[in-house]
């Protein structure tokens, strides 16, 4: 089966996405015999992690900070015919060989909610107001699987479509939405709703699902510092979080977070 691992990685100001993403395909290499990855950029890299780099022929957010404008390329650009897609800041914890077993049997398979440090499930988050507005799916882009068929190139043109016409888009079909920029989580959830606004369709893993190591996400309130209450350590090469051994993809928030683990 041709398949593997995909996500976008464009530096800011502030942030080395590059830099992010050998350690994560480090980390997808140290677990797994399946372990073909590519980065997307918007300058050539040589790294030795990377088994595929896809220079961006058109760059739609060079004028911006939070660089997200390019995500519905994801499927033409992917040298895979079975693609996960995935964030720069994340990092495998566990084989996950066996996902393809199921996921190649459909044409895409979203992540639904995410996973605090304790592995419940976090439904409601301080981010997602928008999505329970506007009832959108809670879905996260971070973590998703598609292969090449005509469903899946539906719905990155469907993404393309609200990613080019934000302005409209957001006052024609969005209830409350004040973003300049559409945020990928929002355009995944608006897509998957117009193609099937009932979820007839959805299909659930449990295993398909990471842990958001974000402050207000990971199952805790705000008033807890997320870093320092949780003092999220490596040991071994396992990494812990609030006491607990992380067996999902570790999502982090805090960019200084993966130098600390690794260093």
């Amino acid at each position: 089966m041709d398949k593997g691992f995909t996500w976008f990685a464009l530096n800011n100001s502030t942030t080395d996405y590059i830099d992010l993403s050998r350690k994560l395909a480090s980390s997808i290499k140290r677990h797994n015999k399946h372990n073909q990855v590519c980065v997307i950029t918007d300058k050539p890299v040589t790294h030795t992690e990377f088994d595929h780099v896809v220079v961006l022929k058109e760059n739609f957010s060079e004028q911006q900070e939070w660089k997200l404008n390019n995500e519905w390329q994801i499927f033409k650009l992917t040298p895979f015919k079975h693609t996960i897609k995935l964030e720069a800041d994340m990092l495998f914890t566990a084989n996950t060989d066996w996902w393809w077993n199921y996921l190649h049997q459909h044409n895409m398979v979203f992540s639904y909610h995410c996973r605090s440090y304790t592995d419940s499930i976090v439904k409601h988050t301080p981010y997602r107001d928008l999505h329970k507005t506007n009832n959108l799916p809670d879905i996260y882009n971070a973590l998703t699987y598609f292969r090449t068929s005509r469903t899946a190139q539906y719905f990155y043109t469907l993404c393309e479509h609200i990613i080019k016409h934000w302005p409209a888009v957001r006052s024609k079909f969005l209830i409350n939405c004040h973003d300049d920029q559409p945020t990928t989580d929002v355009v995944y959830a608006l897509a998957l709703k117009i193609i099937d606004p009932l979820q007839e369709s959805r299909v659930t893993y449990d295993f398909f699902n990471f842990m958001h190591n974000k402050n207000g996400v990971n199952g805790l309130t705000t008033a807890y510092d997320n870093d320092q209450y949780l003092y999220t350590m490596q040991v071994n090469g396992e990494i812990y979080s609030g006491g607990y051994k992380q067996s999902r993809i570790f999502h982090y928030h805090n960019k200084q977070l993966a130098e600390e683990l690794y260093e």
